[in-house]
């Protein structure tokens, strides 16, 4: 099997490859990535790989994965098309580059990677004449709907960001294009189950990452060691809920690259699990990690402090889905994977591993004991 693919740096991308290349020796990818940050696209992608498979736990692989994978140096806003045909022909392609930025898009940079992109990628999937394509969606193509959402529903008609619209019109695009496909909705994907750890960490991490710093900021100024308890008021603004969908990133892993070989039959899957977690104890969670009394979620904040507003502020963009009444169906995941691939939970210690592997991964001295 021939495989075009996009998105081979990404958190999603980089462990579905591995995870195929675990399963199958007989399965060749073609990348497409940038350059960047001083690093050829090859340069890029042996990296992530690396790092990917060191995550996996089996580094000693890397170099035969990496001998599985041709890299060629373009974007989804151009792809090289003389160069991708001379290393067909291919059996799938799978798309998954995507601009994941959940605030403002001034510039339009969201919508003409998400949605331009997926038109070019769709245009050279028929040129290609590949026989199905695959797409990584998000499940917040629901945007601001409340209630269930099945499976392959599209019933937003509202939407939190340009990432979620983006996705959205992406979405329909891919399902009017002709092709067999399948799409993969994950929803806000977090540290793996057994340690919490994960390999780049993006979107709810913005949080956790600020309110570090916020708490270093008051030791450093208090003149006190960074991992010692303090007490102090701060109150974020938002409503609450209990249907936060964090997914864990290795059962990302595992159910891509599982349906990934299934029968495409134009389906659509919520890469969302059922065990959605609370407002209430992503705070109790954060709070007894940081040793900090006094942070707290409330639905309305009265008279904030300057510390709540520049707070508020800098996580605004995020504060909707810590407001979700979305409800995520798993119906068709469960008849691909079995209902026993769904049977984990992300509970308060689960959460604490969560914060405690990101702290120790970006600041150390917050949690050093």
């Amino acid at each position: 099997m021939k495989l075009l693919l996009t998105g081979i740096t990404g958190l999603v991308g980089a462990s579905f490859v591995t995870a195929v290349l675990r399963k199958r020796d007989d399965i060749e990818i073609v990348a497409v990535c940038r350059s960047g940050r001083g690093k050829t696209a090859a340069e890029r992608a042996r990296k992530v790989i690396e790092e990917q498979c060191e995550f996996d736990g089996v580094p000693e692989l890397a170099d035969h994965m990496l001998s599985h994978v041709k890299v060629i140096a373009g974007d989804v806003s151009d792809f090289p098309v003389r160069e991708i045909i001379a290393n067909g022909p291919y059996d799938v392609f799978f798309h998954c580059a995507a601009d994941v930025n959940l605030g403002k898009d001034p510039e339009g940079k969201t919508f003409r990677t998400n949605l331009n992109g997926t038109r070019n990628a769709l245009a050279l999937a028929h040129l290609l004449k590949v026989k199905e394509l695959h797409y990584v969606s998000t499940a917040y193509v629901a945007g601001t709907t409340a209630g269930r959402v099945m499976e392959g529903a599209l019933p937003a008609t509202a939407f939190n960001n340009s990432y979620e619209k983006s996705k959205f019109e992406a979405e329909k695009l891919v399902r009017e294009c002709g092709i067999p496909y399948t799409i993969y909705r994950p929803s806000i994907i977090v540290g793996r189950l057994s340690d919490g750890l994960i390999r780049k960490p993006l979107a709810f991490y913005r949080i956790m990452e600020f309110l570090g710093k916020f708490k270093k900021h008051y030791c450093i100024k208090h003149g006190i060691a960074l991992n010692s308890p303090i007490q102090i008021s701060l109150r974020l603004e938002s409503k609450i809920s209990d249907k936060i969908y964090f997914v864990p990133i290795d059962y990302v892993q595992k159910a891509i690259s599982t349906i990934f070989f299934k029968p495409v039959k134009n389906k659509c899957y919520h890469i969302t699990g059922e065990s959605p977690v609370s407002t209430k104890n992503i705070e109790r969670a954060i709070a007894s990690v940081l040793k900090v009394k006094g942070l707290q979620v409330q639905e309305v904040v009265e008279n904030p402090t300057m510390d709540e507003k520049l707070v508020q502020r800098m996580i605004e963009d995020l504060m909707p889905y810590f407001a979700s009444q979305i409800i995520f169906d798993n119906t068709q995941v469960k008849a691909a994977l079995g209902k026993e691939a769904l049977a984990w939970k992300q509970d308060l210690p689960f959460l604490k591993r969560m914060a405690t592997s990101f702290y120790k991964q970006t600041a150390p001295e917050l949690v050093a004991k």
